[in-house]
């Protein structure tokens, strides 16, 4: 069985040629022709989140947009926002409200080391099992909702694979996050305060945008190409097109 594998998922349609541009190029192609997607998208998402208890269920319904954004496939806002707000209700609320208990359990934490005693030796410890744990943390939160809207998995095979994608994946998570920590300095703090504006009408859709667009083909590359879709099975390079061809279902 493939190392990322029970995953069903049904064709994909007709292949395109491939794209040989610089990624860099393909992502602002994507940003300037969806731009005015990418603001509807934000809206939508900040009013979805407004009951509070729905933002898990947001997140995936805004992951799906920007997924299929990602891989320049076209996208319904409302109604493919909508439906997959729906049919991953309960799994998006249970990981979004495990997200918001580790992050309390890491800003506590964050806490008792600031009034830490002891040697030097065990304080540098401490903060670096802590640091190391934040951002295994916020990387494994770049892949799993869109596995969620990618594949059928349990909530299990999700956090194990989101946490092998953390540390596969580690540079690009890392170069993810400082780009969106460099629009979320420039926007909010610099230009404070007409960067809420900005954070209002684009912002969280464009960290979206940011982190579908580098992490997906990562998990193209491990789950998609060359596994059998019914099975998980590593098929044989004569298998692979038919195997592809069958891919991407959502």
């Amino acid at each position: 069985m493939g190392l990322f594998n029970d995953y069903m998922r049904e064709g994909r349609g007709v292949d395109k040629a491939p794209d040989n541009r610089p990624r860099i190029v393909v992502f602002f192609d994507i940003f300037f022709r969806k731009f005015w997607s990418l603001v509807k998208i934000n809206l939508l998402f900040i009013v979805a989140c407004l009951p509070v208890v729905t933002i898990g269920p947001a997140i995936a319904g805004t992951a799906k947009l920007l997924r299929n954004y990602a891989r320049e496939e076209h996208a319904f806002i409302l109604s493919d926002f909508w439906d997959t707000f729906k049919q991953n209700f309960w799994r998006a609320f249970v990981i979004w409200l495990a997200d918001t208990v580790i992050a309390a359990l890491l800003l506590f934490d964050f806490y008792m080391y600031l009034s830490l005693g002891g040697s030097a030796i065990l304080r540098i410890m401490s903060l670096a099992v802590l640091m190391i744990s934040a951002t295994v943390f916020i990387f494994m939160n770049y892949y799993i909702f869109t596995m969620l809207v990618t594949f059928r998995l349990t909530l299990k095979q999700l956090v194990k694979n989101a946490f092998i994608f953390a540390w596969v994946g580690f540079f690009r998570n890392l170069l993810v996050t400082a780009i969106i920590a460099a629009l979320t300095f420039v926007a909010v703090i610099y230009f404070f305060p007409f960067g809420f504006f900005y954070v209002a009408i684009l912002h969280f859709a464009l960290c979206g945008l940011i982190i579908s667009f580098a992490t997906y083909p990562l998990i193209k590359r491990y789950m998609i190409d060359g596994y059998d879709p019914e099975t998980g099975e590593r098929l044989d390079d004569k298998d692979k097109t038919d195997a592809q061809d069958a891919a991407e279902e959502l």
